[in-house]
């Protein structure tokens, strides 16, 4: 009869929930953090078949839920699924003097459940859109969500990105999509703004393996299982999209050591 030592279990056996608890916990402290300024997030994608827009809803419902100021959600692509998703229906705003208070600011904006959203100009380009439209208001948000769509790098990208204090390039787990958008890494950091890349790995596996050969990179890489059929109208239930949501957006609020 084999004798069974049960000292050692509780650690073996509870050793990964209370890991696990602890970088919910840390996870949760990163999103919730107060901004000295404001905290602009941006989202964007060498792929026009990527769903910025969903992951884009999903991390602005998760940052309004836990933090204690609205979240400015922006959207200034020319199709606006960021805003349908959420529902906004604000429309751009016609030339007036620049909002000195925050009810000046939020005047018109479409109003959520701990966030405002505004649509941005789409036929004057997404960098200009921005600048014309959020620009003004967005100093009055402790965070600020952009979905910048599709953009090439030969193009737009850079001057997309150069507004972003944390740019999420969502990438396909496949080897060559995953290695173009990881190359653009080093060139993202080197921009003048020194904006934060972070990886959004989609997958239906949750883009694990990929996530996990970039682990080395200098910048957080987050594998984002990646539903078929994602209803962006709804928060999504598995667990594992749930964890990788939080850690996503500890990464892009606080940086990468909260994302560890």
């Amino acid at each position: 009869m084999t004798t069974i030592d049960v000292r050692g279990l509780p650690g073996a056996v509870f050793g990964s929930g209370v890991a696990r608890r602890r970088e919910l916990t840390g996870w949760d402290a990163a999103i919730r953090r107060r901004s000295a300024t404001t905290r602009r997030i941006g989202f964007v994608s060498l792929d026009a078949g990527l769903d910025t827009a969903t992951l884009a809803a999903r991390t602005t419902r998760v940052l309004a839920a836990r933090r204690r100021e609205p979240v400015l959600a922006v959207d200034v692509t020319a199709g606006g699924e960021f805003a349908a998703r959420l529902g906004i229906t604000a429309a751009p705003r016609a030339a007036r003097p620049a909002p000195r208070v925050t009810a000046e600011a939020v005047e018109g904006l479409t109003h959520g459940a701990g966030w405002y959203g505004l649509r941005g100009r789409s036929d004057d380009g997404p960098v200009e859109a921005w600048i014309s439209d959020a620009a003004p208001v967005s100093r009055f948000f402790d965070v600020c969500v952009t979905d910048f769509g599709a953009r090439h790098p030969l193009d737009d990208f850079a001057a997309c990105a150069a507004l972003c204090d944390a740019v999420c390039i969502v990438a396909d787990a496949r080897r060559e999509r995953a290695e173009l958008a990881r190359a653009l890494g080093p060139a993202i950091m080197a921009l003048p703004e020194s904006p934060l890349p972070v990886f959004a790995i989609l997958d239906r596996r949750g883009g694990g393996a990929t996530a996990r050969a970039m682990d080395a990179d200098p910048w957080p890489v987050v594998g984002i299982p990646r539903s078929p059929a994602p209803r962006a109208h709804r928060e999504p239930t598995a667990h594992a999209t749930r964890m990788a949501l939080l850690r996503l957006c500890a990464a892009l609020v606080a940086g990468p050591e909260a994302a560890a």
